[in-house]
């Protein structure tokens, strides 16, 4: 009984979350596109582990090896592409080349049965090596996917907005482990647990990081307005067009103290200028090779540091507090490690060094 409840657990776990998101889909329309997919995903998974669930019961599955194969060279490229909506990256043509292995089998698969033109044992092989791929680039390119990610949102704000990335960071990560874990079981076969207990170690395993997954997936989201939709593409400028604009951006900077906004975009100093944003980080980045937040932190620290210098406060707590909360940080967290990152010291440091 201990044994057959332990088999069904990622079964069950996958079936759970099947619902829960099938529910939430249809309960709730927004970011439909990421909660199809992560539904996809689960209802893939629970095909895949109710056939392990039938196999390690020595029962008769109603699934059939069809059904399982596409099944088992679906469930990675679905969560690719849930990690792609989730951080409203285009679609582009690998994702679509991720399923071809998958179409592959539902044509093929059906076709040797009856016509006999390979070994069953080369097809389960090609299967695995398909599988083998697919978890290896699912995994090296979602953590690419994150850090372009991370490098957009520094585009687009001038504060540190990367701790929104963070449950989707812990995602990849479990989705990391299990795809290591999931291959080595892959590369074993079923055969290597049947009949022994050891199958107690990986059903427990996958159900723990099965249900990570969909926890953490569950209390995850981008707002919409955190990453913006493209703006139009900004025509090729001349070197002297690009330094007026830079002129412009840091007159309105420095006069208009935009820096001085915790919420600040680029899409206000693009409006600020009179330009699109496109264009305004494209100057930016070329000009300075610096995104938008670390060039706004430059003009933050360099205020702060005017703060600091000024010895009219009272004590260093003051001038502090006063350079935080005046040269738009969103937290003394972000004040510090970054006023440390282009200065080489401490914001205590450089005050009892500028006043000796």
């Amino acid at each position: 009984m201990l044994h057959q409840w332990i088999i069904s657990l990622p079964m069950t776990l996958c079936l759970f979350w099947s619902i829960f998101w099938l529910a939430r889909w249809y309960g709730d329309r927004s970011e439909p596109r990421v909660k199809r997919t992560i539904t996809l995903f689960f209802v893939a998974a629970t095909v895949l582990y109710t056939d392990h669930w039938f196999f390690f019961s020595d029962a008769q599955s109603f699934i059939g090896a069809w059904t399982y194969l596409i099944a088992n060279l679906s469930v990675y490229p679905l969560y690719y592409t849930y990690l792609r909506a989730l951080t409203r990256a285009k679609r582009n043509a690998e994702m679509y080349i991720l399923f071809l292995p998958a179409a592959l089998i539902a044509v093929i698969f059906p076709l040797n049965t009856h016509f006999g033109w390979i070994a069953e044992e080369h097809v389960l092989l090609f299967t695995r090596l398909c599988f083998a791929v697919e978890v290896i680039w699912v995994w090296w390119r979602g953590y690419r996917v994150l850090r372009e990610t991370r490098a957009r949102l520094d585009d687009i704000y001038a504060d540190d907005r990367s701790y929104l990335l963070h449950p989707t960071w812990l995602i990849q990560h479990l989705l990391g482990i299990t795809a290591a874990f999931s291959m080595c079981l892959n590369l074993l076969g079923r055969d290597f647990f049947a009949e022994s207990m050891i199958v107690s170690i990986p059903a427990v395993v996958m159900s723990a990081l099965l249900f990570g997954i969909g926890y953490v997936a569950a209390h995850t989201s981008l707002p919409r307005e955190t990453i913006v939709a493209d703006a139009p593409q900004a025509k090729e400028t001349t070197a002297e067009e690009t330094d007026a604009l830079m002129q412009q951006i840091a007159t309105a900077l420095r006069k208009q103290r935009l820096f001085a906004s915790p919420d600040l975009t680029i899409q206000d100093l693009a409006t600020a200028v009179h330009s699109n944003r496109t264009y305004v980080s494209r100057c930016i980045n070329r000009r300075t090779g610096l995104s938008f937040s670390q060039y706004i932190a430059r003009y933050r620290v360099e205020h702060a540091c005017q703060i600091l210098r000024d010895p009219s406060y009272a004590s260093d707590h003051e001038a502090i507090t006063a350079a935080i909360m005046r040269s738009g940080f969103s937290s003394d967290q972000s004040f510090y490690r970054v006023f440390k990152e282009i200065t080489g010291e401490t914001p205590l440091q450089y005050r009892h060094k500028t006043l000796q």
